[in-house]
């Protein structure tokens, strides 16, 4: 009984070494907003109760919370299961559960037309691409927040230089 215990502890071990490679070579790997960045991210968007936010790779769900607790339907997108399924069990347990969801989905696949602020923490070498995806599918004045990396052509509107926060919108 142990041994099934242990190998299935070592199965879920390679299904996330998987999903990290595979986000590395999509987007960017797992790596948390420490928790004064995130709170940095929302406040410099300046949440307005009932917008959509977006969060491209959404990992644990932190930001999700941060932005569902000033009023915000946030929805993530997530490529990794095992951190799908953390943040919606995270979200199930909090007081904001009805404006939380997490999708396992690659967002580069996913429309971002709904959205009115987007948060995104990816590598240097996608932030151009991805910078066409939102100057194709965002709307006019959708607020897009950055951490640690600047897009090459959007205008930069507010930043924190300390924590590495760049905010930018479209139109």
């Amino acid at each position: 009984m142990l041994f099934f215990f242990f190998y299935g502890i070592q199965i879920l071990f390679v299904i996330f070494i998987f999903y990290l490679c595979l986000a590395f070579v999509t987007g960017a790997p797992f790596v948390p907003s420490t928790n004064a960045v995130a709170s940095q991210m929302i406040a410099l968007s300046k949440i307005k109760k009932g917008v959509t936010v977006y969060d491209l790779g959404s990992g644990d769900g932190r930001l999700l919370m941060l932005a569902a607790k000033k009023g915000a339907k946030a929805i993530g997108f997530e490529i990794n299961p095992l951190l799908v399924l953390f943040s919606t069990i995270r979200a199930f347990f909090s007081p904001y559960k009805k404006n939380i969801t997490t999708q396992w989905k690659n967002f580069w696949s996913a429309s971002l037309s709904q959205a009115d602020i987007v948060y995104v923490y990816l590598l240097p070498w996608k932030m151009d691409t991805l910078e066409q995806k939102i100057q194709k599918e965002c709307k006019k004045s959708t607020l897009i927040v950055s951490n640690s990396f600047i897009f090459p052509h959007l205008k930069k509107i507010q930043s924190d230089e300390q924590h590495h926060v760049y905010v930018f919108r479209i139109g």
